[in-house]
């Protein structure tokens, strides 16, 4: 039997507990207490986690993933059971996981490659030692920023930490004013953020040129050295704010010469950095010349998107992932997707709560009405709201499933708009 281990998780992370159980492991699952991206996503809501726990043999919690107590944590658990595997669905663990996996010699990416790949600096200066196309960018501390310091690269920009997670302190600037909004609202965010949150997302700034051009995202696996695409993605974007993305929508749409452009393009990126292993979420924008990287994410994709995804297929990623770190043999590409499907955000373009009249019988009958048997947008009358600002601020999400992948999109703004009169406030929309 054997052993894998996870540590910390994403919401949909956390399939991967059954998929492991159901090829046959034994599953320890280790979640730290400082900074868990599943404690930010849950927060105090255990019963959230709990159903999963049906399908871990160990659940173990530490302080740190970056003291000696996980170190000497995981040399207890070899002792006792081999470890076979090591790995994270989470932004929080990838380094700490990637670091662990080269003392037991496991099947993961190397600590130095990955930090060059994650730190957004350092892989936009690889990639342009290497010739391949990147933004050009300046970075600046967070400091320098606050202190007035204005950065050369000429609007519009992108600015954002150089390692960070969705969508904090980032935001695209058109204008001089759109600047200073930002450093104004970057210095009142860092004061109220969530301690978790100000842990995980760097105080050093990317400012890079802005690219315009459609998001598509690259899901791919990478065994020796060698690009797989498993799927790619088109993402819509909110009509008043390019930075919230509100839908992933699979496939991409592109036809077979742009997508093996977007693989031979990841595949020159992956090989500049030397990643030789792994599975990523690519970021990409496509413009008239081609795909500009956005970011790579060592890790499943992200929100919703692993279950559609099995929902189009019938194959379960998580099982992906866990064969590839226990170094078997995967051989796929994106000609399994024969159907479409798109995550779509439910989420409050200005904050407020959900109406007192909010009835859910309706919303049910909204949900059959348009086939959707995935919701995770459940609520209750009265419910205060956030606004959308980034991807932990979402209300939830359905799945819209379908044959073209720019119809579901379609489908799924109709959705959101006969949704508004149900929650009684004005959701995000991605159409105009």
């Amino acid at each position: 039997m054997k052993h894998v281990i996870f540590v910390d998780s994403t919401v949909s992370g956390l399939l991967a507990f059954q998929a492991a159980k159901r090829m046959g492991c034994y599953v320890t699952f280790i979640r730290q207490k400082d900074a868990s991206f599943l404690t930010i996503s849950i927060g105090n809501d255990e019963s959230k986690l709990k159903p999963h726990l049906e399908f871990v043999d160990q659940f173990l919690e530490v302080e740190s993933l970056d003291g000696e107590e996980f170190h000497d944590l995981l040399v207890h658990l070899n002792e006792k059971r081999p470890i076979d595997a090591l790995l994270s669905t989470s932004e929080a663990g990838i380094v700490p996981v990637a670091r662990e996996a080269e003392h037991f010699n496991l099947r993961y990416p190397s600590l130095s490659a990955l930090n060059n790949a994650v730190q957004k600096n350092q892989l936009r200066e690889t990639l342009k030692k290497n010739g391949i196309r990147s933004p050009e960018y300046q970075v600046l501390s967070e400091e320098q920023l606050v202190s007035g310091v204005t950065p050369h690269i000429e609007l519009p920009f992108v600015v954002k930490p150089t390692r960070g997670f969705a969508k904090q302190f980032s935001a695209i600037c058109y204008t001089s004013e759109d600047f200073e909004t930002f450093i104004k609202t970057l210095r009142e965010g860092r004061a109220e953020s969530d301690r978790m949150i100000d842990t995980l997302v760097s105080r050093d700034y990317l400012v890079e040129e802005y690219i315009d051009g459609s998001l598509h995202s690259a899901e791919v696996i990478v065994q020796n050295g060698i690009v797989q695409v498993y799927a790619t993605t088109v993402r819509f974007r909110s009509v008043y704010s390019e930075m919230l993305e509100m839908t992933a929508t699979m496939p991409s749409g592109l036809n077979a010469d742009e997508r093996n452009e977007i693989k031979e393009y990841v595949q020159s990126i992956f090989s500049a950095l030397k990643l030789d292993v792994g599975l990523y979420h690519v970021e990409l924008l496509r413009d008239e010349k081609g795909p500009c990287l956005v970011e790579i994410n060592a890790r499943m994709m992200g929100s919703v998107a692993p279950q559609m995804y099995r929902m189009i297929t019938d194959i379960d990623p998580f099982e992906l992932l866990i064969r590839l770190h226990l170094d078997e043999p995967i051989s796929i590409n994106d000609s399994v997707l024969t159907r479409a499907g798109t995550v779509v955000t439910i989420a409050s373009r200005h904050g407020g709560a959900i109406s007192s009249d909010y009835n859910q019988a309706r919303f049910e009958k909204l949900l059959k009405s348009y086939n959707i048997d995935f919701c995770s947008a459940w609520v209750k009358p009265g419910q205060k709201v956030n606004v959308y600002t980034g991807n932990i601020g979402t209300i939830g999400h359905v799945i819209v499933l379908g044959d073209d992948p720019y119809e579901v999109a379609r489908k799924g703004h109709r959705f959101l708009c006969e949704l508004d009169e149900i929650y009684g406030l004005e959701l995000a929309k991605y159409f105009e």
